[in-house]
């Protein structure tokens, strides 16, 4: 199946076909990850990362253990594992050791216990972006592309953009981790890739003062 290699957000065109790969997980290796002190237990498998289950009761998270520094996007497929029916939780650009979710964002779908596709940035939690009119399946794969492109933090779902915002204050060069996290529910993340992305910039739009619209 062809996935969507090209996103327009507001003045920017991404294009991961000619973006950097930094890591493509055919295979995941256990030792290559490691998951927050006291949250759910997550399993590392060949071809799949799964954590919680139906009845979770709490949050958990799973990070790559070596940061990537700048900009990244990641591109994955994601399911919620049934009888749960939401929230599939990723990171990028996170800090976790010593004070997790200490920065970066928090990309959702299902979440907010509701059908909402949205970002948070970290640490206060902040909602920067949401859709309210996301409906997730439990069991459906959705294809998912998210991530960081000069300043513009997003969410594409089965090749459409489905919501982002623009963060004066991002912090351009950092360096964070990726991951993925549960909500008291059970989800399965697999075909990963991580890109450094190539993006170039749009014109802006120009806009008519309303005097000069016609009548």
């Amino acid at each position: 199946m062809k996935h969507a290699k090209k996103f327009t957000l507001l003045c920017k065109r991404l294009d991961l076909a000619k973006s950097e790969v930094l890591y493509k997980f055919d295979r995941f290796d256990p030792k290559d990850w490691t998951r927050v002190v006291g949250t759910p237990k997550w399993k590392v498998g060949a071809r799949k990362i799964v954590g919680g289950s139906p009845d979770e009761p709490t949050h958990g998270q799973i990070f790559f253990r070596k940061p990537v520094k700048g900009d990244v996007v990641l591109e994955f497929d994601a399911r919620i594992v049934p009888p749960s029916y939401h929230d599939l939780v990723w990171f990028w650009n996170t800090d976790f050791d010593g004070k997790p979710w200490g920065a970066g964002y928090l990309g959702c779908l299902g979440g907010w216990w509701s059908d909402c596709a949205g970002i948070e940035k970290l640490p206060d939690y902040l909602v920067s972006a949401i859709s309210p009119s996301f409906r997730t399946e439990p069991g459906r794969k959705y294809r998912i592309v998210s991530g960081s492109v000069g300043g513009s933090h997003f969410i594409a779902v089965d090749g459409k953009v489905v919501t982002y915002f623009a963060d004066k204050d991002y912090p351009k060069g950092r360096a964070g981790h990726f991951g993925f996290g549960i909500y008291e529910s059970m989800a399965e993340y697999s075909n990963l890739t991580v890109y450094r992305p190539f993006w170039e910039q749009l014109p802006e739009p120009k806009y008519t003062p309303a005097s000069h619209l016609p009548r």
